[in-house]
């Protein structure tokens, strides 16, 4: 059984929308304190299914902090810490039913959480922090000269550092990451996820990686000098440091002569890198913009979805409101937050009503609105 949670705040000088499904609603105790949650939960034994149960309730009360101006790092360490810890946060918790079939036990358990207690414990422990509206970048790059892997420092690293300065681009120099910086991440999951918590120990949010593949390609006689060229593949992405998604990848193919062989090199690898970044940088900053920071219209958070169904819901907000640009914000456990951005403010909705409809009409006909005395919620319950 689901329920969702419509709220309406001030939020950065504009009226701002958040809404929540939650698990089984909030009835009973202080509303911002203790958050009530019902599931029907079956396992190998009642211990290990009410065990998950209540890391899954946990982890879903986290996900819904993603509903500020505020994010989460060190997710693998949060996960880590959740599961260790999660029982000093609940107020109560209760087997309602229970029975057993074929070798499982299913339940009905019911949890009231301390929502203020977990936010409190997991502030001490700073886990949360606010994104940086202009986000440092950490570069690392896989180079290749005539096909054989590079052993000192790229070239490409060095041409990428210096055009994300012409663009004002803030990035960290040293080398925070143990293999040094001649490495691409896309290419190896575990080295990303240990480059990712390096980053956000040294206080970087998104990382910049790829390959470059330079090749000598001729040499050429040119008004009584000996020039050698070189063209350079450069294949560049950005990822977001927090949960390691794909914020934008470019590639592009460059090539350049000289009478220096090394700086013929360094001149292709330069156009290459900042013809790439030229494509990928202003993209990503207003994307950036729209979707970490507290520069939104709307904000609405979905409880008790996957991927797809969130993927499902961003889809459908983006193409029922007109004049809208929709941003996911965080995915965590069964929560996803989006961003609602209008570009041209006149087209924003006065009211909250246009994006209440089209969130009733995705569970339609099986939602009942439900009355409530506060003005600024609505209740739904899905009746089937």
């Amino acid at each position: 059984m689901k329920q969702w949670m419509l709220k309406q705040t001030a939020l950065a000088g504009v009226v701002g929308l958040c809404a929540a499904w939650t698990l089984a609603g909030q009835a009973g105790g202080n509303p911002d304190r203790l958050r009530t949650y019902e599931l029907d939960i079956f396992g190998p034994t009642e211990k290990a299914a009410v065990q998950q149960a209540a890391m899954h309730v946990v982890r879903s009360a986290i996900g819904e902090f993603y509903c500020s101006d505020e994010m989460l790092m060190a997710r693998t360490l949060l996960e880590h810490y959740v599961e260790k810890y999660h029982q000093r946060f609940f107020a109560s918790q209760a087997v309602l039913s229970r029975r057993e079939s074929q070798g499982m036990v299913y339940l009905r358990v019911k949890f009231i959480l301390d929502v203020a207690a977990l936010e409190k414990d997991l502030r001490e422990k700073q886990f949360f922090y606010k994104p940086k509206r202009r986000p440092i970048l950490y570069v690392t790059v896989a180079e290749t000269v005539d096909n054989v892997a590079g052993t000192s420092e790229p070239i490409s690293r060095g041409a990428i550092q210096d055009a994300l300065s012409q663009m004002l681009i803030r990035f960290e120099p040293r080398v925070i990451f143990p293999p040094a910086s001649n490495v691409d991440l896309t290419k190896n999951e575990q080295q990303l996820i240990a480059a990712r918590e390096a980053a956000q120990r040294a206080g970087v949010e998104v990382i910049l990686t790829g390959s470059a593949a330079l090749k000598q390609t001729r040499a050429k006689r040119i008004h009584f000098d000996d020039y050698t060229f070189f063209d350079v593949r450069t294949s560049l992405t950005l990822i977001r440091v927090d949960d390691g998604q794909v914020l934008g990848t470019g590639v592009y193919e460059a090539e350049a002569g000289n009478t220096d062989k090394t700086a013929a090199g360094k001149v292709a690898a330069s156009r290459a890198v900042t013809r790439v970044l030229q494509d990928l940088v202003p993209k990503f900053a207003e994307r950036w913009e729209r979707t970490m920071t507290d520069n939104a219209d709307f904000q609405v958070m979905v409880v008790g979805v996957n991927v797809t169904e969130a993927d499902i819901v961003q889809d459908r907000l983006a193409t029922r409101l007109s004049g809208a640009e929709v941003y996911r914000r965080s995915f965590f456990e069964d929560v996803a937050v989006f961003n609602i951005y209008y570009p041209v403010k006149e087209a924003r909705p006065a009211e909250r009503d246009r994006i209440e409809q089209v969130l009733n009409d995705m569970v339609s006909p099986r939602l009942k609105i439900a009355p409530t005395k506060n003005e600024k919620q609505i209740h739904a319950r899905r009746v089937s």
